[in-house]
């Protein structure tokens, strides 16, 4: 019978400590690794459908899956403080089939962007079925590209409080544009 050498605990923890160190000693490996997990996140909540007709919105929105299914207490709080969503009533949306993360986001902040209520959006797609594509829904409640510029301009908030990294499209720079020229003409404006 042959017997295998025993290691010494100093060699595992050594040997433990190199290969958890390698990723940060190959450049690059470490980030890929982070990258091609949320692109695969993303791939996989494409395939099941936002559909709102514009790929960097779709794009964005699946990261938003991602996000919520690591950090679903930070996502909650979100739509619960900025889309005035009640955490039960976002549960329950989650809960149901054809509703993700992104899906629910989209409906609360669309909804903010047309003066209307999460529910009232969420209704929309139900009648129009929850595997319509948003671009359906969006035709059916007549949102265009205004509301959707809001809606641009709420992600870029909801990724800045998240601290999460967001690469503009041309749409949502321009709508960063002129959010920030209104702010200035506003504080030019003397006080009354």
């Amino acid at each position: 019978m042959r017997r295998t050498p025993k290691q010494h605990p100093v060699t595992r923890i050594a040997l433990g400590l190199i290969l958890g160190a390698m990723p940060l000693a190959v450049p690059g490996l470490h980030a890929a690794t982070q990258s091609d997990a949320v692109a695969s996140d993303a791939t996989s909540a494409l395939d099941a459908g936002h559909g709102t007709g514009d790929e960097w919105l779709d794009t964005r929105l699946a990261d938003i899956d991602a996000y919520q299914a690591r950090y679903p207490a930070a996502f909650a709080s979100e739509l619960e403080r900025y889309a005035a969503i009640p955490r039960d009533y976002l549960r329950g949306l989650l809960a149901q089939p054809g509703w993700a993360a992104g899906d629910a986001w989209f409906a609360c902040f669309l909804a903010r962007a047309i003066d209307a209520t999460c529910r009232s959006v969420v209704r929309a797609r139900a009648r129009a079925g929850t595997l319509a594509p948003w671009s359906q829904v969006l035709e059916d409640i007549d949102a265009g590209p205004r509301e959707l510029a809001q809606v641009r301009l709420a992600l870029a908030d909801s990724y800045r409080r998240w601290a999460r990294p967001l690469q503009p499209d041309a749409a949502l720079a321009r709508a960063l544009r002129a959010r920030e020229s209104h702010a200035q003409a506003a504080d030019a404006q003397p006080a009354r």
